[in-house]
C-alpha cells in the first residue's frame, strides 16, 4: 500500500525531557479534574535522525512527532459560536495541527486566523429568497456584533432527533457542507489529506498522524462514523471525518455539476453531513465505516461497553471525541501532551512510530484519564446517574449510596435537589451547576473492568 510518510525524526532526549517539565507546568490551570497518575504522513520538516528545529522553546511535545505538510485540518463553525468555542483552539490543538482553515458563515480575522465566508460562492439568489439564509443575510450587514444575545450560544449540548431546528446559526449549517469541501479544495489543492472537526471535536492527534500514515491517500477515500438516515449513510460531521484529495476532487465535481439538485435537496433536508455522505455516495465514494475510532461522546459519557459488528470501542484506537466543553478540550489536550512527552522521554520517534505500545486506545482514557478522577465522592459534580429513584427528594447522599448498595449492579449514584439517581453503567461526568453530588463504588467498577475484553487480536487500526 503507497504511503505518503519519509523517514520519522529522532528527538533528542533532552528536548523530551524539557518538554515533560513544561507541559507539567502549562498544564497547572488546566481543568478541575485531577491530575493523572501518570506522571505521518506528508513531508516532515525535520531530516531523518535529527531532531526537529523548533523555534518556540515553548513548543508542545506534538510537535515534536513532526509536522505532516500534506494534511490540512478543516474547522467548520459559526458566528453565534466562535467566540466562546474557537480561543481553546487557538491554544491547544491548532498547535499540534500543521495546517488549518477555519469555515463559518461570517469572513473576518479572528485570533490573528483567517476565517473564511464558506457560503460566499453560494448564488445570490438563494441567499436572498431562502428563510434558512435570513441569519447569513443579517450577519453580513450587521457584522457577528448585530447578533441578539438569545441567538449566541457557547457550549454544544446534545441535539434532538432533528437537530437544533430552533437555532437560526444551526439551520444555516446545513448548507455548508458542500460548499466547505470545494472551497477547501481550492485552498489547498496541494494537500493529500482534509481532516474536517467542528469546535466541539477533539482529534487525538498522535494517534491521527499515524493512522493516516496507514491509508492509500492516493485512492478516493471517505472515513468517518458511520450514521443513517433513510437508505443515506454518511459520516457524522461532529465527530470527525476524512477525506483524500481523490475524494475531495470527486466530491467537488458532483457538487459543481450538479448544483441546483444539491440545494434543492439541502433545502428539504436538516442534516448536511448527510447531503455531503449522500452526494459522495452517489459520485461513487462510499463512507468507509470507521466506528469506533471516531466517537461521537467524549470520555467523560462513552459507555465503555460498546461494540458493533465484532468492533469493541474498549479495544479500539481512539481517533476523536465529540461534544467537549473548553475545559475538557484543555484537559484532554493535555493529557495527550503529557502521553507523548513521556513516551518521548522512554523512546525516540522512530521508535513511537513503529511500536504498538505507544497507540492510545479507547480503554487507555479510560484507565489513565477516566478512572484516576473516580473517587468515593465529589461534590459539584454530575455523574450522569439517570435512573431516579422515587420518593427520594429531601433525603440524604448517605441514604443514596446504601441504595445504591443494595441494587444489584449499581456501580454509581448521585444526589441532588431531585433525589437520588443511580446507574448501572460507570461514568466521569461533568462539574454540576445544580447542587449535585455524586459517588461511585470503586470495587463494583474493579469488577467491571475485568469483564471487559481482552482485546487479544483486536487493537488494530481501521483501515
Amino acid at each position: 500500500m503507497p504511503t505518503i510518510l519519509r523517514s520519522s525524526t529522532r528527538v533528542v532526549l533532552l528536548l523530551a525531557v524539557a518538554a515533560v517539565l513544561l507541559i507539567g507546568i502549562h498544564l497547572s490551570s488546566f481543568s478541575p479534574l485531577r491530575r493523572w497518575r501518570h506522571s505521518t504522513i506528508g513531508v516532515f520538516t525535520a531530516t531523518p535522525d535529527s531532531a526537529p528545529s523548533i523555534a518556540d522553546p515553548d513548543s508542545p511535545p506534538c510537535q515534536q512527532l513532526g509536522r505532516p505538510d500534506d494534511v490540512v485540518v478543516v474547522m467548520r463553525t459559526g458566528a453565534t459560536e466562535i467566540k466562546d468555542k474557537l480561543p481553546v483552539h487557538l491554544n491547544t490543538t491548532f498547535r499540534c495541527y500543521p495546517d488549518v482553515l477555519i469555515f463559518s458563515d461570517y469572513a473576518e480575522i479572528f485570533g490573528g486566523q483567517q476565517v473564511h465566508d464558506v457560503l460566499a460562492d453560494i448564488d445570490d439568489d438563494l441567499k436572498r429568497n431562502k428563510d434558512d439564509f435570513e441569519h447569513y443575510r443579517r450577519l453580513q450587514r450587521l457584522g457577528r456584533d448585530g447578533l441578539q444575545v438569545d441567538e449566541l450560544h457557547g457550549e454544544s449540548f446534545e441535539s434532538g432527533p432533528i437537530g437544533k431546528s430552533d437555532n437560526p446559526g444551526w439551520r444555516l449549517d446545513k448548507w455548508k457542507f458542500l460548499p466547505m469541501i470545494a472551497q477547501s479544495l481550492r485552498l489547498r489543492p496541494e494537500k493529500k489529506v482534509f481532516v474536517f472537526v467542528e469546535p466541539d471535536t477533539y482529534i487525538v492527534w498522535s494517534n491521527m498522524v499515524r493512522w493516516l500514515d496507514k491509508i492509500d491517500a492516493t485512492k478516493p477515500l471517505y472515513y468517518g462514523s458511520e450514521v443513517q438516515i433513510g437508505h443515506d449513510v454518511f459520516a457524522h460531521g461532529g465527530t470527525g471525518f476524512v477525506m483524500t484529495r481523490p475524494a475531495m476532487e470527486v466530491g467537488a465535481r458532483e457538487y459543481q455539476e450538479h448544483t441546483d439538485e444539491w440545494h434543492q435537496r439541502t433545502a428539504i433536508h436538516w442534516a448536511g453531513d448527510c447531503i455531503l455522505g449522500t452526494a459522495l455516495t452517489k459520485a461513487g465514494v462510499p463512507l468507509q465505516w470507521s466506528w469506533p475510532m471516531f466517537q461521537g461522546g467524549k470520555p467523560a459519557d462513552l459507555s465503555w461497553r460498546d461494540s458493533k459488528s465484532g468492533r469493541h470501542l474498549w479495544c479500539t484506537p481512539a481517533l476523536s471525541y465529540h461534544h467537549l466543553q473548553t475545559p475538557e478540550i484543555e484537559d484532554t489536550w493535555g493529557w495527550e501532551q503529557q502521553h507523548i512527552a513521556r513516551t518521548l522521554v522512554n523512546q525516540d520517534t522512530r521508535s513511537f512510530w513503529h511500536h504498538d505500545d505507544t497507540i492510545l486506545h479507547h480503554k487507555d482514557l479510560f484507565n489513565d484519564y477516566v478512572l484516576p478522577n473516580i473517587s468515593a465522592s465529589r461534590t459539584d459534580w454530575d455523574n450522569f446517574s439517570l435512573d431516579l429513584v422515587p420518593d427520594t427528594e429531601g433525603t440524604s447522599l448517605d441514604h443514596c449510596q446504601k441504595h445504591c448498595d443494595t441494587t444489584e449492579n449499581c456501580v454509581q449514584y448521585s444526589f441532588g435537589p431531585k433525589g437520588c439517581s443511580t446507574s448501572t453503567n460507570f461514568y466521569l461526568g461533568a462539574v454540576s451547576t445544580q447542587d449535585i453530588v455524586s459517588g461511585w463504588k470503586a470495587n463494583m467498577i474493579d469488577a467491571s473492568m475485568r469483564q471487559m475484553p481482552s482485546c487479544q487480536g483486536q487493537r488494530g487500526w481501521i483501515l
